[in-house]
């Protein structure tokens, strides 16, 4: 039987957002089920509900009202009294939005993109790393915009949702009064690549380094010089909400993204980024070669890598 000490992993705080208490929940009823060595169809079929809604309840994307919860732990043998009532309380938190995006965002936002900004919001490190592009939260606008330009089924409305999103994930993350330890890694190829053009791509360097200034952000450029294989690997982010033991994964690819919250999945993608972390130029050799790559995209570009002659 499930007991107070796993539903109280991580106890609910008047400051935990939305998706770090629906986290709880789904952990807690995954944990409940497969004690009770169900299948999410098993659940389904007497609850009534239909499989999706389990499947998405579990991973996730959708809250659960407190009514169909007390059901559900009952059915499940969850039936300590403090273990419920915490379950419950999480349960309304996750249902209340602390941000709340209008219809537009709703619509044009993947579930995993609103999840991660509530992530994002709670995290005390961040660990990410993208092979081909500058990081959504630090891209200007007009960056942004040409990146999405690359995929034909976003509209203008879309795009513009997108947009937005990238700046409230910014002010939310790295311009809160406690702000997450921040480490990025990036490819030297993403400071040469004329994204929107070479005076755009200038701008956004500059964007960045001033950033870099004003925040705890720490980006790190791997040169060319070294041998990784960087093509293989896809963007991701590794987010630490409370400590190493209470994360989750944010994978990103071409048409799709998702959270994950699998430990095998999140401590391989952690790994790979410990190990990268030391192959890149340190600080100051990375400020130094995307100031010196901004200068050449703003004198028109040019054919010469920077930090490779």
């Amino acid at each position: 039987m499930l007991t107070g000490n796993v539903a109280k992993e991580g106890q609910m705080s008047t400051t935990d957002s939305p998706a770090v208490a629906r986290r709880r929940v789904r952990l807690a009823l995954r944990r409940a089920r497969e004690a009770k060595h169900l299948t999410q169809g098993q659940i389904a079929e007497a609850m009534e509900w239909s499989l999706s809604k389990v499947m998405r309840i579990e991973k996730g994307d959708v809250s659960i009202s407190a009514s169909d919860l007390r059901v559900l732990l009952d059915f499940l043998d969850v039936r300590d009294p403090d273990a419920v009532q915490q379950l419950i309380t999480d349960a309304r938190a996750a249902r209340l939005e602390r941000w709340s995006p209008d219809h537009s965002s709703r619509e044009n936002l993947t579930p995993a993109l609103s999840s991660l900004l509530q992530f994002e919001a709670e995290a005390r490190a961040i660990r990410y790393y993208h092979p081909v592009v500058v990081p959504g939260l630090l891209q200007t606008e007009e960056y942004a915009r040409a990146v999405m330009a690359n995929y034909d089924e976003l509209d203008e409305e879309t795009i513009q949702a997108r947009v937005e999103f990238r700046r409230r994930r910014r002010e939310a993350v790295l311009y809160r009064e406690d702000p997450p330890q921040y480490l990025a890694i990036i490819d030297q190829s993403t400071l040469l690549r004329e994204v929107g053009g070479p005076a755009v791509t200038g701008r956004q360097l500059q964007e960045m380094l001033h950033i870099m200034r004003e925040t705890a952000i720490l980006v790190r450029i791997i040169p060319f010089a070294r041998g990784v294989p960087i093509a293989l690997l896809g963007p991701f982010a590794v987010l630490d909400l409370a400590d190493e033991q209470n994360a989750v994964l944010y994978r990103e690819g071409y048409m799709t993204d998702d959270i994950v919250h699998t430990p095998r999945e999140i401590s391989r993608h952690r790994e790979i980024f410990e190990k990268l972390w030391p192959l890149a130029l340190d600080d100051a050799e990375s400020t130094s070669l995307i100031q010196e790559c901004a200068d050449l995209m703003l004198a028109g570009g040019g054919h010469r890598p920077p930090g490779t002659g």
